[in-house]
């Protein structure tokens, strides 16, 4: 009767770590498509002589967001 529970268990963990990780694949595609279409709204948008700015601006929130976002991941373990 344990054994059938270990083996369940394990099936079920298993299954939630694949779906973490395909959320997370599916994140990183969003995040990359946002990304992009935010350079492309800056040079469409903003003039020429600003643009390298926003991009500069927009580079660096995305730099501190990951920043921040791998100091929560290594304090928690």
């Amino acid at each position: 009767m344990e054994e059938t529970k270990v083996k369940k268990f394990d099936l079920e963990d298993t299954l939630k770590k694949i779906f973490i990780i395909l959320a997370v694949i599916l994140l990183i595609i969003s995040v990359w498509g946002v990304y992009t279409s935010l350079n492309e709204l800056i040079s469409i948008w903003i003039g020429y002589k600003y643009a390298p700015i926003y991009r500069t601006l927009l580079n660096l929130a995305v730099l501190v967001l990951a920043i921040y976002v791998l100091n929560l991941l290594v304090r928690k373990r």
